[in-house]
């Protein structure tokens, strides 16, 4: 933004404050055009902040949703694991049947993350901001609970990998395979409430 100077000699007050005022005038136009440039910037970036967030929140609600519905058939193969490997322990020949299925799934963040670091998040209005924050604050929360869930599942396994070896594991091999198995067991849980 550039401020000429007057083009003829200022010869009077009149002609200083004519010319104060025009510059004046000029200068609040062009902060006011400014200004509606940058607004505009703004209210483009919070809608195409709210859609990305509205679809990656029902994106991660189909994952949950499928994640919940797998939840029991995968407790139903904790608890018969349980039972396989506690019978094995007190002498009984029972090695685990099949193959186990699960599932993982995470719930996404990006697009809330993406909101805060373009700044998008600070030109929405203070509850949609709080409800947003609630929501991904309780995806943080089942993907805690998912990673405790696999860092189990890698124990369950060891531990079964261990079983499959010529000889018996021992009593505390035992308990740490059902431990890990229990762990897996209670973090399903979690997992359940928190969906």
């Amino acid at each position: 933004m550039e401020v000429h100077p007057p083009h003829s000699p200022v010869r009077s007050i009149k002609d200083f404050m004519v010319h104060l005022l025009a510059i004046t005038i000029g200068l609040l136009i062009a902060l006011g055009l400014e200004a509606s440039v940058e607004w505009m910037h703004h209210r483009r970036r919070v809608h195409e902040a709210r859609q990305n967030i509205a679809q990656e929140i029902r994106d991660n609600q189909q994952n949950l949703a499928k994640e919940m519905s797998s939840l029991p058939r995968e407790e139903d193969q904790l608890e018969k694991l349980l039972k396989v490997i506690s019978a094995e322990e007190k002498g009984g020949a029972g090695k685990p049947e099949g193959h186990l299925v699960w599932s993982v799934t995470r719930l996404s963040d990006a697009s809330w993350n993406t909101a805060f670091s373009t700044g998008a998040v600070a030109h929405m209005e203070y509850d949609e901001v709080r409800r947003y924050s609630q929501i991904y604050a309780l995806q943080q929360m089942f993907n805690g609970s998912m990673d405790h869930y696999l860092e189990s599942r890698r124990d369950m396994y060891a531990f079964l990998t261990r079983m499959d070896l010529p000889y018996k594991p021992s009593g505390a091999e035992f308990e740490d395979g059902k431990r890990a198995i229990a762990s897996e067991m209670v973090t399903g849980g979690f997992l359940r409430e928190i969906g």
